[in-house]
């Protein structure tokens, strides 16, 4: 993403909602500046990007300026110490450099309008509320479901049919029990025993 400095201000209208708690070296933003500013070249100059987090907490990077014919490109690949805790960020970019004695020297530093680091979802090991009456309100409806299955099952059975099979079965049972019981005897048997009824004897050979 690339962001161009109006003045000494650099907008972050790009990228204000860009960032996510815990983010590293996620995202990077080119940011394009004059590469003289009041006639003083900045190219040699020492780059750092601050933040200031919610906490109270302060950030930094180096950046290294790139020259790109009038400008100087500083690219951010934005760092997990900016990230690390959610909300308002405030941001700020100091341009300085080394004097004879090896002091700092600040030169300037562009107003950056502050930007917002989402937070990162959390939660319990553990069945929401919402989750548990989703869950039943599904078991419920699988019980339905499957009551209305059990009631259109017997609605399509046809009770009239097996009524009509089992007297079919009886008048067979009924027939089949009416039928004389088939005794065969021998002629000297025939006329020593008790003869029953509804009974047929056969004589047979000795």
């Amino acid at each position: 993403m690339n962001v161009y400095a109006m003045g000494k201000t650099i907008p972050t209208y790009a990228f204000a909602n860009l960032l996510r708690q815990g983010e590293r070296f996620a995202d990077v933003i080119n940011i394009f500046i004059g590469r003289e500013y009041e006639g003083r070249d900045l190219s040699g100059c020492s780059f750092l990007m601050r933040g200031v987090n919610e906490n109270n907490e302060e950030a930094q990077q180096v950046l290294t300026p790139v020259v790109s014919g009038n400008m100087l490109v500083l690219g951010w690949n934005i760092s997990d110490r900016f990230t690390a805790v959610s909300g308002r960020l405030d941001l700020e970019l100091r341009v300085s450099e080394l004097s004879e004695s090896d002091k700092e020297l600040l030169i300037l530093k562009f107003e950056i309008p502050p930007v917002t680091v989402a937070p990162s979802p959390s939660g319990e090991n553990a069945v929401l509320p919402d989750t548990s009456e989703q869950i039943v309100s599904e078991i419920v409806g699988a019980a339905d479901e499957g009551v209305a299955r059990i009631r259109e099952a017997a609605e399509e059975f046809d009770i009239a049919a097996v009524e009509k099979r089992l007297d079919a079965m009886e008048a067979a049972n009924a027939e089949y029990l009416a039928r004389p019981e088939v005794i065969p005897v021998t002629e000297s048997e025939y006329s020593s025993i008790t003869h029953k009824k509804n009974a047929l004897y056969v004589i047979v050979k000795e």
